[in-house]
C-alpha cells in the first residue's frame, strides 16, 4: 500500500495534472466570436473613430506596394487570409492563436503583379523607418521578414507585432505594427503606438 501512494506521489510530481506548458495557445477571435482561421477577413480598427480598413497602394512608380489604412471607417479594405506557420492541420481545421507565427497576404488586388503577402520593407528616409509592403525588399521574402503574431492589446482589441529571429538560439526582438500619418495619408509601419485592429469576417 505504501509503495502504491509513493508510485502515485510520483507520478504526480513528474506529470502535473494541469500543465500550463502542454496548453494549446488562446485563439483570436473575429468580430462575432467565432475562432480565426484560414478564411477570409477584414482588419479594422477596434475603434471605429480610428479609420477604416487597410488594403495597398503604392507610394511611388516601383514596387514594393505598401499597405495604407483608409481614412474613412465606412470603408473595411481588402480582405486577408491569416495562416498559422507551424500548424500541421489541414487548412481546413486550423485555428490562429495568440503570439504564433502567422502569415498575412490580401486575398485579391487587380493591379497587383507581384505577391500580395505582407512582408517588412527595407529602411527608409532620415529616420530610416521600416514599412508593411507586399512585393518586395531587397533581402527577398525569407522567413525572418514575412512572420507576424497577433498578440492582445492592453486597451482591447488586438495588435499586431513583428518579431524577426536572427539566428535559431536568439530571442526575437518584437516591434508593434503602427501607423505612421505621411503626406496626409496612413502607413502602417514598425514602432510607434500600436494599431488597435479586429477582425471582421467577410
Amino acid at each position: 500500500m505504501q509503495l502504491n501512494l509513493q508510485c502515485f506521489l510520483l507520478t504526480i510530481f513528474l506529470f502535473p495534472l494541469h500543465s500550463k506548458a502542454g496548453r494549446p495557445a488562446e485563439p483570436v477571435y473575429d468580430t462575432e466570436g467565432h475562432e480565426l482561421n484560414p478564411g477570409e477577413y477584414y482588419i479594422i480598427p477596434f475603434n471605429c473613430n480610428r479609420g477604416g480598413g487597410l488594403f495597398l497602394s503604392q507610394r511611388n512608380t516601383s514596387l514594393p506596394i505598401f499597405v495604407r489604412q483608409d481614412i474613412s471607417q465606412l470603408n473595411n479594405g481588402n480582405s486577408v487570409t491569416v495562416i498559422p506557420v507551424t500548424n500541421s492541420l489541414p487548412a481546413a481545421e486550423q485555428s490562429v492563436r495568440l503570439s504564433s507565427n502567422v502569415r498575412i497576404q490580401f486575398v485579391s488586388c487587380a493591379t497587383c503583379l507581384e505577391s500580395m503577402a505582407w512582408t517588412i520593407g527595407d529602411p527608409e528616409g532620415t529616420d530610416s523607418r521600416r514599412h508593411v509592403v507586399a512585393g518586395y525588399s531587397k533581402r527577398g521574402y525569407g522567413q525572418s521578414n514575412s512572420q507576424f503574431r497577433i498578440e492582445k492589446n492592453g486597451h482591447g482589441g488586438y495588435r499586431l507585432v513583428f518579431c524577426p529571429k536572427v539566428c535559431k538560439l536568439c530571442r526575437s526582438a518584437c516591434e508593434n505594427v503602427g501607423v505612421f500619418i505621411e503626406g496626409g495619408k496612413r502607413w502602417l509601419g514598425l514602432g510607434g503606438l500600436p494599431l488597435a485592429i479586429e477582425f471582421k469576417k467577410k
